[in-house]
């Protein structure tokens, strides 16, 4: 079984992957989460794993945008504690970092620590920690640092610094295994949708939440993203309880589709978090 993750080597989606498919699986590696997601639309992977939520800074835009005009479905969710550790070259000081390099997710998570400790280090985006570390080690500079698992010390060559970066006590990301076809009910699902409005008026939102509150379907997240088409224009996604096969979250979807220019099922799939 092949299965697509972020690349390069080492990042939390590979991370999670491994944790998932237990080495059952081939990981293929890609240079972006939409990457991921064309990959298993086109057959050249079984499966996909990407990130979508994370605790302390929410959704990850990427993934939304990609999941909502993408043929692939919402198989599973994988959640997993993250810990961010800082790691430079070997004989590298913490207290002579100038430059950071990671993830925008994981540079959030630790914003609190770079405030306290790096007050006036350079913070530089990246498309994933285990580019941010792969950049490190090939630069070889003792005053560049990444943030990222403390895993990517040992493939990329380098030292932890400065461990359990991240802030709070707790610190847990949600991944989504993406498939062709979603899971079969299981008594204990959710499911994922993404719908537009054309005609924007007072209380279109109202009644399309009212097609699940009427049956007391528990809505667990409800966000909206823009749809890039106009200023002032959104898509909103929600996850709901119950599965698509169910017939009271099956009533509420017809109600919502004939109140909506688009609905799409990302996916239903088995309730972990």
């Amino acid at each position: 079984m092949k299965v697509g993750v972020l690349g390069p080597r080492g990042t939390y989606s590979e991370i999670a992957a491994w944790s998932h498919f237990r080495g059952r699986a081939e990981m293929v590696l890609y240079p972006t989460i939409s990457d991921v997601v064309e990959a298993v639309a086109r057959g050249e992977v079984d499966a996909g794993v990407i990130p979508v939520e994370s605790l302390r800074e929410g959704s990850v835009g990427e993934s939304l945008d990609a999941l909502t005009w993408a043929d692939v479905k919402i198989k599973e969710e994988i959640v997993m504690p993250i810990t961010h550790a800082l790691l430079g070259v070997r004989g590298a000081r913490m207290e002579r970092i100038t430059q950071v390099l990671s993830h925008p997710q994981a540079i959030a998570q630790c914003r609190e620590f770079l405030r306290q400790h790096l007050p006036l280090v350079e913070v530089v985006e990246m498309g994933s920690t285990a580019r941010a570390a792969e950049q490190v080690s090939k630069l070889g500079q003792p005053h560049i640092a990444a943030i990222g698992p403390k895993m990517l010390a040992k493939i990329y060559g380098l030292q932890v610094l400065k461990d359990n970066i991240q802030s709070g006590e707790k610190n847990i990301t949600r991944f989504l295994l993406i498939a062709k076809e979603d899971s079969r009910r299981t008594g204990n699902d959710k499911t994922s949708i993404v719908f537009y409005t054309a005609n924007d008026r007072p209380g279109i939102l109202y009644e399309i939440l009212g097609e699940f509150a009427s049956r007391k379907i528990n809505l667990t997240k409800i966000e909206s993203r823009p749809s890039k088409k106009a200023l002032g224009d959104y898509l909103f996604f929600i996850d709901l309880e119950g599965h698509r096969e169910d017939r009271k979250v099956k009533e509420a979807l017809r109600g919502v589709e004939s109140k909506t220019a688009m609905l799409r099922v990302l996916g239903s799939y088995p309730k972990r978090f």
